[in-house]
């Protein structure tokens, strides 16, 4: 958290980049409009009423998939078993497309 003093100092630095530089300032606004941001699943929603996918989000599989692979590639760096290791990495790849393409669930999630 930022206190006041330096609150105000990022307000009037980010005041002067609105005057001094207007070409940034519509770079960031076409980039905003392009990708919308990230609101914490406490926090409120924005206007456009979005919010953002997480891993915590996709609920409990895909958490106990990656503990799997991160479990996989230790034992396999541990004992030197390449086939291991590359399972392990496999895994890993398989909990993001899992985690990726699972429904969003409503709640905190495991954060």
């Amino acid at each position: 958290m930022l206190n006041d003093r330096e609150r105000q100092c990022l307000a009037s630095m980010e005041e002067h980049l609105r005057h001094s530089d207007p070409r940034l300032v519509a770079g960031f606004r076409s980039l905003e409009r392009a990708r919308p941001r990230r609101v914490h699943p406490a926090r409120p929603r924005t206007a456009h009423g979005s919010t953002h996918r997480s891993m915590h989000g996709a609920g409990p599989v895909p958490c106990v998939m990656l503990a799997v692979a991160m479990l996989l590639l230790l034992a396999g760096a541990a004992t030197g078993a390449m086939t291991i290791v590359v399972g392990g990495i496999v895994m890993a790849l398989l909990t993001l497309g899992v985690a990726a393409t699972s429904a969003p669930r409503p709640g905190p999630g495991f954060a």
